[in-house]
């Protein structure tokens, strides 16, 4: 199918102009020579208003970092973004826009495009599902705990009240032995909430030979009709981390997903060097990948957010604490877990950054 030029560019500039985010094309001088109707209705402004006028003219404040993000795609050729930017416009309205930008070089010039999206009602959105959440794993909390400690209440209970009328010194002895047993439990439950309180023990050593005490561990619980596979990068160095700490969270996993698989399966763990390793509030910096996968089917979307809060489980007399301390212990290491999962597929990212 042939397109004359000129109906061809007059498509292109139509579908150009009605594009719901908000593109600008600023010279090296930050002068707005370009833009799309979104932009008149983000700034609220007409064409004649904006075009020729320098950015921070178009607003009465603005905490968007132009120089920086312009500076680093110029230099570097890269994307560059700031999120959630402050922003007054001229008719007084306040708002938070994603800005990104990206250097474009035609006919031995260099332009800077710009585009802007708000994102106050995402925002919004997500604060109000981010409470939500929390409101349900503080419920699920409460009610865990409550359960959890219920039994061994009423085990002391019943054996303090026995104590009261018992005359038999053997049987006292056996009531007392039977409250020191239940306030032990309630006491084991306590430090598991409260956590690892040692702090990592770290030494240089090779991660597959840490994963490999983790496959044969599971070996010894494993199903025949659950595989076990490896994907390893030789080439990773070793790595400055608390092996045996390191061991339990990954061993922690890698049962998870043994008892998900019900039917069988299979499980993969894979490491990998992560060079582009972005931790929000950190810089970016080269991170080891331990990545744990399988083809179960997946995890429940009712506790997808919440997965790594206390006492957050679907399994029959499950404590919900294993992937709350395998995060504490990952954090110990100046590293995060994420968890991606749909049916036939979950998988749990490791990252542990490398210490020069």
């Amino acid at each position: 199918m042939t397109i004359n030029n000129n109906v061809s560019q007059e498509l292109f500039d139509i579908i150009w102009q009605n594009q719901s985010t908000a593109v600008m094309l600023l010279d090296e001088n930050y002068k707005l020579i370009y833009t799309n109707n979104s932009t008149s209705e983000l700034l609220g402004l007409g064409p004649k208003r904006i075009l020729g006028q320098h950015f921070d003219s178009l607003f009465n404040y603005h905490s968007i970092d132009l120089k920086s993000i312009t500076q680093y795609s110029y230099v570097d050729g890269i994307d560059c973004y700031q999120h959630r930017a402050d922003v007054v416009f001229i008719d007084a309205r306040h708002a938070k826009l994603t800005i990104s930008s990206r250097q474009i070089k035609f006919k031995n010039h260099i332009y800077m495009l710009l585009e802007c999206r708000q994102t106050d009602d995402e925002i919004k959105h997500n604060q109000a599902s981010n409470q939500m959440h929390q409101y349900q794993a503080a419920r699920n909390l409460i009610r865990g705990l409550a359960h959890e400690i219920k039994n061994p209440l009423g085990g002391i209970r019943g054996a303090a009240q026995l104590l009261q009328y018992e005359v038999d010194q053997q049987e006292r002895d056996q009531c007392a032995e039977l409250i020191i047993e239940q306030a032990d439990r309630l006491r084991e439950l306590v430090d598991r909430l409260l956590g690892p309180n040692q702090l990592p023990q770290k030494t240089y050593g090779n991660i597959h030979q840490t994963l490999e005490s983790v496959i044969k561990l599971s070996t010894l619980d494993n199903c025949t009709n659950i595989r076990l596979k490896k994907d390893y990068d030789p080439s990773i160095p070793d790595v400055y981390i608390d092996q045996g700490k390191v061991q339990q969270v990954v061993l922690n996993i890698v049962r998870n997903a043994q008892q998900a698989l019900v039917d069988g399966g299979e499980i993969t763990i894979k490491t990998r060097i992560n060079h582009q390793h972005r931790r929000p509030g950190k810089a970016p910096k080269k991170a080891l990948l331990i990545q744990i996968s399988d083809n179960g089917p997946g995890i429940h979307h009712s506790i997808k957010e919440t997965l790594f809060y206390p006492m957050t489980t679907n399994k029959e007399g499950g404590s919900g604490l294993g992937l709350s301390i395998a995060q504490t212990l990952i954090d110990q290491h100046d590293g995060y877990i994420d968890c991606d999962s749909w049916p036939g597929h979950t998988e749990f990212n490791i990252y542990l950054p490398f210490t020069d």
